[in-house]
C-alpha cells in the first residue's frame, strides 16, 4: 500500500532512488523527517533508515542487513492495516521502530526495554510501502 501524501514527498532527501523509499514522513510541521529505503543499490540485501532536517545531512543514518531486521506485519485483525520495521542503532543500545497504520505513522525509540520517545508523523505527510520491505526481509531471512 502506498498512501497518498498532501505534502511533497521527501524522496532523494535521504534515499538515493525514488523507487527505493518504503516509508517517509515529516514531523513538527516539516522541520524534521524520516525515510526508510530498500537499499538495493548497496552490496547485499540492505535497508537504510535516515532521520534528518530537510536539506541537511542526516542526524542519524542506519544501514542494516535485511536478514537482521525485526518486523511486524499486519495480522489481519482490527480495522486499520498496520505494520512496523525495527532498525538497531550501531552499538545496540537504541532501536527505532518505524510504523504505519493507514494514513498515519511514526517512530518509537527504545533504549533497552524502555520507550524513550514517540514521534507521530505530521498529518498528510505519510508515504509508505512497508509491506514490500517486509516481503524482502522475509525472503532474506529464509535464504540469507
Amino acid at each position: 500500500m502506498l498512501a497518498a501524501s498532501a505534502l511533497p514527498l521527501l524522496a532523494e532527501q535521504f534515499c538515493e532512488l525514488d523507487e527505493s523509499v518504503r516509508f517517509a514522513c515529516t514531523f513538527d510541521g516539516g522541520a524534521k523527517a524520516v525515510e526508510v529505503c530498500d537499499a538495493f543499490w548497496l552490496d547485499g540485501d540492505q535497508a537504510q533508515y535516515g532521520f534528518f532536517r530537510p536539506g541537511q545531512p542526516p542526524e542519524l543514518a542506519i544501514t542494516q542487513d535485511l536478514a537482521s531486521l525485526y518486523y511486524t506485519p499486519w495480522n489481519g485483525m482490527g480495522g486499520e492495516p498496520w505494520s512496523s520495521v525495527t532498525f538497531n542503532a550501531p552499538g545496540g543500545d537504541y532501536r527505532y521502530d518505524v510504523w504505519s497504520s493507514g494514513e498515519t505513522g511514526g517512530i518509537t525509540v527504545m533504549k533497552g526495554a524502555t520507550e524513550v520517545a514517540t514521534l507521530t508523523c505530521d498529518p498528510g505527510s505519510v508515504s509508505h510501502d512497508l509491506d514490500a520491505l517486509i516481503e524482502r526481509i522475509e525472503t532474506a531471512q529464509i535464504s540469507p
